[in-house]
């Protein structure tokens, strides 16, 4: 019975899917388009994070906000799960992310990358980190906001990795505020949602499954306050940044351990 479920509610939400790149994602990338040619931020903003919500909507995330959403630029940094942080984040705010440059050519989703201010780097080229360095710069000062996912990779959602502080040096040599962002996968009793991330590796495709046959999950997303101490540099900034996206996650993680006792 099970498994019946989950081939109709993939089905679903395939077809929801291929529909909205049909019928939708042409006129939001249109839309982008003309907004970038006109130099229109908050028109460009408009279209992608209406696309975000509906691709959201499409696979079964209900969305809610925790915290102020700040004024533009920041220099968010976030939990990395899944690739359905991108479009969570972007159902909130528009925020160039800086992303592996293999996502460039994958179908689709290269180019919705692409329409979503994406600044791509080759990892363990060092002149691309330094391109992209300045590249993030420039955006911040012209009032534009960035997104990093500092652990440099994705995690099964039940740790937390080191934040790398290479590309937070834009922002601390801008003197952009860095917002700290904690993305929850969670179930309805509160506790994490481990269903979510990638699974032992997994491939992209078989991910991609899993997602489209699971019920409808919770998405928090916490905005805690701006870290502005530009002053005692990167790698402070790095840390307190990363110290409260570590207890926001700590809390759940808290509530999964007594769940499961």
């Amino acid at each position: 019975m099970n498994t019946v479920i989950h081939i109709i509610r993939f089905l679903l939400r395939i077809s929801a899917f291929i529909l909205a790149l049909v019928f939708v994602l042409p006129f939001v990338i249109l839309g982008i388009l003309l907004a970038k040619l006109f130099k229109n931020h908050r028109t460009n903003e408009f279209f992608l994070v209406y696309w975000s919500r509906l691709l959201c909507f499409i696979c079964g995330l209900k969305v809610y906000v925790h915290g102020q959403k700040p004024k533009s630029p920041v220099f968010l940094v976030a939990n990395h799960v899944s690739w359905l942080d991108i479009p969570i984040i972007h159902s909130l705010m528009l925020a160039g992310f800086v992303a592996k440059s293999e996502i460039k050519y994958w179908p689709v989703v290269g180019l919705i990358t692409m329409a979503g201010d994406t600044l791509f780097l080759k990892r363990g080229n060092a002149k691309s980190r330094k391109g992209v360095l300045n590249q993030i710069k420039k955006r911040l000062q012209n009032g534009r906001s960035v997104a990093v996912f500092p652990e440099g990779t994705v995690t099964d959602g039940s740790h937390l990795r080191t934040f790398h502080r290479q590309l937070v040096h834009a922002a601390v040599e801008t003197r952009t505020p860095v917002l700290p962002v904690a993305i929850k996968f969670l179930n309805k009793d509160g506790s994490r949602n481990d269903q979510v991330g990638f699974l032992n590796n997994e491939l992209f495709l078989t991910h991609v499954w899993r997602i489209l046959t699971l019920p409808n999950s919770t998405v928090e997303i916490h905005c805690g306050d701006l870290v502005t101490d530009y002053d005692a540099g990167a790698r402070a900034v790095t840390l307190q940044a990363r110290s409260f996206v570590e207890q926001e996650l700590l809390k759940n993680d808290y509530m999964s351990a007594n769940h499961q006792a």
